[in-house]
C-alpha cells in the first residue's frame, strides 16, 4: 500500500513532476535555427538548468516520504529522469553549438 497517494506527499510530488514535465517540454522541444541563434540557445540552456534544479528539488522532496516508507521507491524515478534529461540536453547544446570567438 506504499505506492498509493497517501497524505500530502502524493499530490505535492505529482504537481512537482508536472512542473518538471512542462519545463522539460520547453527544454527539449525548442530547436535553434542555427549556431548563430544565441537567444534560443540561451533559452534552452536556461530551461535545462532550471530542469536540473527542479529535478534535484523534487528528488529531495520525494526522499522524505520514501525513507519513511510512506511512498514507494518508484516515486524517485520521474524526478531523476527529469534531472538526467536536463543534464543531457544542456550537454548536447553546449557540445553541438560551441560558443564562437
Amino acid at each position: 500500500m506504499t505506492g498509493l497517494l497517501r497524505g500530502p506527499w502524493g499530490p505535492v510530488l505529482v504537481l512537482a513532476n508536472l512542473l518538471n514535465a512542462y519545463v522539460a517540454y520547453g527544454a527539449l522541444a525548442t530547436q535553434p535555427q542555427g549556431a548563430w541563434d544565441e537567444q534560443t540557445l540561451t533559452g534552452i540552456e536556461f530551461a535545462s538548468a532550471l530542469l536540473i534544479v527542479l529535478g534535484v528539488t523534487t528528488t529531495l522532496l520525494a526522499l522524505f516520504p520514501v525513507r519513511r516508507r510512506t511512498l514507494s521507491h518508484w516515486w524517485l524515478a520521474p524526478s531523476l529522469a527529469f534531472l538526467a534529461m536536463g543534464a543531457a540536453r544542456w550537454a548536447y547544446v553546449v557540445h553541438t553549438y560551441p560558443q564562437g570567438g
